[in-house]
């Protein structure tokens, strides 16, 4: 390798992403758009013009569409665990054009004078983007609808289209949550997702990363550790539901939330070993722009360590739900292991990091098949595997065990209990979690913050959210925290989310409010909601919001998120959960507090 061209290439590569970095925050802190067009903040009684309808007006011609511009400087990088933990590393990354040469580059040192290298595979792939006009607006077509809400078609089939408008004017109320935007048409673009592997690194190191082509471009310098031996004290962050949606870009800028919510979590934690992320990166997959969207906003913050990613149904959505899912997109984007060769929406995996085990589920299993035919969000292949992965892990020594996931068993809003496909494994997958004395279920999905008491499982007949508070001695450790001393159940975590889709805490305003605002819970009883609210230590929805007086959710204009910080030392285990606090994108400052704190110790004498 030509290490003079190396670093130069390197240094012109890290200059320009870096510049190119700093103009997409500043724009999106700073767009006219955002400030002037009323979508900047959250809707309430002191944003009253944001909830005005949106009117746009029409023109006959359709904008030109500006041609989607070839971007083979590496993006949409990303290090995921692939392989054992202390000397593996998996890398991901795209290019418009294929680079034959491409590879990733290791080094201790940071200065790459002790580099080693891997070669990268690519896949040809078909990415969508949304239409624009020349200065980046999304294009939308108004569709004539019928009394029902159905578009008209005219006699050869074709929606009946009244006009077509930009979102240059888009604001607040229906438009951000996603009820008013019109027809987007999509451009399919050949690229290019590269897979690289790097092996026999050494343990408990820090690492530095490149990715690119001496014949193309490289990336700037990222990072990541390897983990070390059984009994090291590590420490991870854990956010969800990032789930930025393409029509608010240009409107009120979702990834730069889950970007702010990863950088500050990064500095709380101070030097947390890796990320955990339990799903719904994006709102639609189809839509290429949400996932460069969300990685170029997180780029500084994704290369600061490595990642560990759980599916979630977001992750497969295509932009007419009529469509078929495009299952294929999570693993286009991440390099995590696929188990079985399933790969539906995702795949299922697991790692040990210091001795603890982490088992990542795919909950987007709910496709009606031979190994499926009830559609529920595990199949039984899946099923069989954890069974199989956990008791083997034991087997090794595991004295830890963590479940990470999407779709939620226990929350404080409505999904968990709702859901007809985590419904259909409910009784199984939590008789089973309890079987194998999983320590920690950590998920996503709905979009409150929550943390169970240690629960163990009853069967249906007895209790319909199959889950009874375990009786655990506690104590409070030197450090202040109190702790469950050896519990036997599952402690279930859900840190609210790192974007700003909320939803609300539906079972603490009583039966008759649950009833209007999820119909198909109906059949919960008062006493079964005080039930159900017993079996949480901790949970709410911090965002408050008028709108929660009709609807259990009022999408997309929180500007409170969560995410929680996981400390392991030897037989302790402390869970700290933080909330952010204040509007990123109308330059207020943001705050962050330690909102709920608990522990878990073993073998106490």
């Amino acid at each position: 390798m030509n290490v003079n061209l190396f670093h130069d290439k390197k240094f012109m590569t890290t200059f320009g992403v870096a510049f190119a970095t700093l103009l997409l925050i500043l724009s999106s802190l700073f767009s006219p758009i955002a400030q002037a067009a009323g979508g900047g903040g959250p809707v309430g009684e002191a944003d009253a013009p944001e909830t005005e309808e949106f009117n746009p007006v029409l023109t006959d011609e359709k904008p030109e569409v500006a041609d989607i511009e070839a971007n083979n400087i590496p993006n949409r990088i990303a290090a995921t665990f692939n392989g054992e933990t202390e000397s593996e590393m998996g890398f991901n990354w795209y290019t418009t054009d294929l680079f034959e040469d491409s590879k990733v580059w290791v080094s201790k040192s940071g200065n790459f004078d002790d580099t080693l290298e891997f070669e990268a595979e690519a896949t040809e792939v078909t990415s969508h983007y949304g239409e624009r006009d020349e200065d980046g607006y999304y294009i939308f077509a108004d569709v004539e609808e019928d009394e029902e809400g159905e578009p008209v078609t005219d006699e050869n089939g074709d929606p009946i289209i009244n006009g077509y408008y930009t979102d240059e004017q888009a604001h607040g109320g229906e438009w951000m949550y996603g009820n008013e935007y019109g027809q987007l048409d999509l451009i399919d673009v050949t690229e290019y997702s590269y897979k690289a592997q790097a092996t026999d690194l050494e343990p408990n190191t820090t690492y530095y990363y490149q990715v690119g082509s001496e014949s193309g471009e490289i990336s700037e310098v990222g990072e990541f550790k390897t983990s070390g031996e059984d009994g090291d004290p590590f420490k991870f962050v854990h956010y969800t539901d990032t789930q930025n949606a393409f029509w608010n870009e240009n409107v009120r800028n979702e990834a730069a939330f889950g970007a702010d919510t990863l950088m500050r979590a990064l500095d709380t934690a101070g030097d947390a070993d890796f990320v955990l992320h339990t799903g719904d990166m994006v709102e639609i997959a189809e839509v290429e722009d949400e996932w460069v969207d969300i990685f170029e906003q997180s780029r500084p913050y994704f290369m600061q360590s490595a990642m560990a990613v759980a599916p979630g149904n977001h992750d497969e959505y295509a932009l007419d739900w009529n469509d078929d899912p495009f299952t294929e997109k999570f693993n286009e984007h991440l390099n995590v292991p696929v188990t079985n060769d399933a790969i539906s929406g995702g795949s299922y995996y697991s790692f040990d990091y210091n001795g603890v085990h982490f088992v990542t589920l795919n909950t987007n299993d709910n496709k009606e098949s031979e190994d499926n035919p009830n559609e529920g969000a595990i199949g039984e292949e899946q099923m069989e595997w954890i069974r199989e992965d956990i008791e083997q892990a034991r087997e090794n020594g595991a004295e830890w065990v963590v479940l990470n996931y999407h779709k939620p068993l226990y929350s404080k809003s409505y999904h968990s209990l709702q859901d007809e496909d985590v419904q259909e494994i409910r009784e199984e997958l939590t008789a089973l979690i309890d079987e194998l004395d999983v320590d920690l279920a950590l998920q996503g999905h709905d979009h409150v913050v929550s943390r169970s008491h240690s629960l163990t499982h009853v069967p249906t007949d007895e209790n319909f959210s199959n889950g009874v508070v375990e009786d655990v001695e506690t104590f409070v450790g030197d450090n202040g925290v109190e702790y469950l001393d050896d519990p036997e159940g599952t402690t279930y975590i859900l840190p609210n989310t790192g974007g700003t889709k909320e939803y609300d805490d539906v079972y603490s305003k009583g039966v008759d409010h649950l009833h209007k605002v999820r119909p198909d819970l109906d059949w919960m009883t008062q006493e079964d909601m005080d039930y159900y609210n017993s079996l949480f230590a901790y949970g709410d929805q911090p965002q408050e919001t008028e709108a929660f007086e009709d609807a259990h959710a009022n999408n997309r204009d929180s500007h409170i998120q969560n995410f929680a910080v996981y400390e392991v030392e030897g037989n302790q285990l402390v869970v700290s959960m933080y909330q952010i606090e204040g509007e990123l994108l109308k330059g207020e400052e943001r705050t962050v507090e330690l909102v709920d704190q608990f522990g878990i110790a073993k073998g106490n004498e």
